[in-house]
């Protein structure tokens, strides 16, 4: 993992489009935050990026890396009840082997008003077909994350991607059954139609030249009516109630 992360640190620095795109995400996740003053920690932290945005951030992963703060799994979290403010994550949850595990876990380290900020994939019929030929990563569709029996061993880069579609989309009525009482969805948008696959990520090819990047932002605002169809990502907010 760690060699996978280093690569992922040089195509951060190469790449302004993707560090475009995701200051744009930071500036959202921030202005999201629960602003108590408490801890935030970022789980997944990968390459860790964001800490260039939010300095007191806890950067963190499943695996020790020198540049992160801290290392534990996401489904035993080594903080105290009520600890926490912001638990942020990008791309992680649809890691996760057991999600409901990891909202019970969650729900234990957060303060009251504390939030869980993620940013995941979104399956909609645009963004399926371009996932499926550029992108290794599975839509599973068929598991019900609700009624596992069980934990399955798993390496923490195997994933679902529809895991985050599974249950705060298309399952949300479990989802509010089970956590109702827990957390409040406090936002739950469709976003990113062309820039992100214009971009390549970190694992392909840019597809564009930079000078065009500022035109591609403007139509992704024009194509805001049409997230349903063409969004890549979902963006999420809860907050503990």
């Amino acid at each position: 993992m760690d060699d996978i992360l280093s690569r992922h640190k040089e195509i951060w620095e190469k790449k302004k489009i993707l560090r475009i795109i995701y200051e744009d995400w930071y500036r959202k996740i921030i202005s999201d935050l629960n602003a108590d003053g408490g801890k935030t920690v970022e789980l997944g932290s990968g390459s860790g990026n964001f800490k260039e945005y939010l300095p007191d951030l806890i950067s963190s992963d499943i695996d020790p890396c020198n540049w992160l703060d801290m290392s534990f799994d996401a489904h035993k979290m080594p903080f105290t009840d009520q600890s926490l403010s912001n638990i942020v994550m990008i791309d992680v949850f649809h890691h996760l082997y057991n999600p409901i595990m990891f909202l019970n876990e969650a729900y234990r380290v957060l303060k009251k008003g504390g939030r869980i900020i993620m940013l995941e994939p979104f399956p909609s019929p645009f963004s399926l077909m371009i996932y499926k030929r550029f992108h290794p990563e599975p839509f599973i569709f068929e598991t019900d994350y609700f009624n596992m029996s069980g934990l399955s061993d798993k390496d923490p880069w195997d994933s679902n991607q529809a895991i985050p579609y599974l249950i705060f989309f298309k399952h949300i009525d479990k989802f509010n059954k089970t956590f109702g009482s827990k957390f409040e969805i406090i936002k739950s948008e469709k976003m990113s139609f062309i820039l992100y696959p214009a971009s390549g990520g970190f694992e392909n090819k840019q597809m564009i030249p930079d000078f065009m990047i500022p035109v591609f932002k403007i139509t992704e605002k024009l194509l805001t009516p049409f997230k349903s169809l063409l969004a890549f990502r979902c963006y999420l907010v809860l907050g503990k109630l």
